[in-house]
């Protein structure tokens, strides 16, 4: 037997005077012998025979003994992740506490006291999910699986309870982008900003939609996949698919709007305002999402053939 599955000393001297009772009960008018040496060896079979016994193939009785312990690390190491978020958590809350106090008495601005309130909602979040995560190791045994076809564990469907949570996150984060996109197209009608800035904030607003619009796409494709309508195949390519989409949506509108960025820096460039490290590095960046987009183009293709 591989060392492996040698039982340490403790359990072989139990099942020694386990084996000792036993046959004790069984030879009543004979005097018992003391206890029965049993090998190393022996006491793993034993163990192992005993198991399948109970309704467990040789080879998942081997598997438990051999995988016990990755379940016992990994819950441990989901607890300690759900106390840091817990610690984050409580810690955001207090400082979102004195920035809405330091709000009211008007020392910072509205668009500061809502992104405190937004980190505290990402934080709440990230526990949520956090918490999520460790009822499914529990359950399992494994670690967490986002995949779409991933099988659902003792009545729970995990990754949609993670996917919920991401949907509403992201519907949050669009609340002040919208208060920035109203100022912002204030400030461009006064001049006092140009109108580059208003196009960047409608591209981030129109990136976060896309992505809420992404997340809902799969939950469609889960709950179809947990219903039986698609398969597990289907379901991944689909769900590729969806993120292909994805990926392609937001690489068009990052090159739209670095395109825009590029000339408004070269107009810049050719009165001697900037110089022409800025137009080279905005250069630089757009080359990135133009691959990011052909990328992405070749994915697409490549999955709309897909059967």
């Amino acid at each position: 037997m591989n060392n492996a599955y040698e039982p340490d000393d403790r359990f072989v001297e139990r099942l020694e005077w386990q084996l000792s009772s036993e046959y004790r009960r069984t030879n009543r008018l004979k005097s018992a012998p003391g206890k029965i040496a049993v090998s190393r060896r022996m006491a793993g079979v034993a163990a192992i025979v005993g198991l399948v016994m109970t309704g467990l193939t040789a080879l998942n009785a081997a598997a438990y003994l051999k995988d016990s312990w990755r379940k016992k690390i990994e819950i441990a190491r989901i607890e300690t992740e759900v106390k840091l978020k817990q610690a984050h958590l409580a810690s955001t809350k207090e400082m979102a506490a004195r920035t809405d106090q330091r709000f009211s008495l008007g020392v910072v601005g509205d668009e500061e006291n809502q992104m405190i309130k937004l980190a505290v909602e990402k934080s709440d979040s990230d526990l949520k999910t956090a918490l999520v995560n460790l009822d499914e190791v529990r359950a399992s045994g494994e670690i967490p699986r986002n995949e779409l076809y991933a099988p659902v564990v003792g009545g729970r469907d995990f990754v949609s309870e993670r996917l919920e949570i991401e949907k509403k996150q992201t519907e949050r984060g669009l609340k002040p982008l919208e208060s920035r996109l109203n100022r912002s197209r204030q400030r461009v009608e006064l001049g006092v900003i140009p109108k580059d800035q208003l196009d960047q904030i409608e591209a981030e607003m129109a990136g976060e939609k896309t992505t809420i619009d992404g997340i809902q796409k799969r939950l469609d494709l889960r709950k179809r996949f947990v219903t039986g309508t698609i398969t597990a195949e289907e379901v991944e390519i689909e769900g590729r698919r969806t993120e292909a989409e994805l990926k392609m949506t937001s690489a068009q509108a990052k090159v739209d709007s670095l395109q825009n960025q590029l000339k408004r820096l070269k107009n810049l460039e050719a009165v001697g305002l900037i110089s022409p490290t800025e137009t080279h590095e905005m250069q630089f960046a757009l080359d990135a999402a133009q691959f990011e987009l052909k990328l992405a183009a070749v994915e697409m293709d490549v999955l709309k053939k897909a059967k």
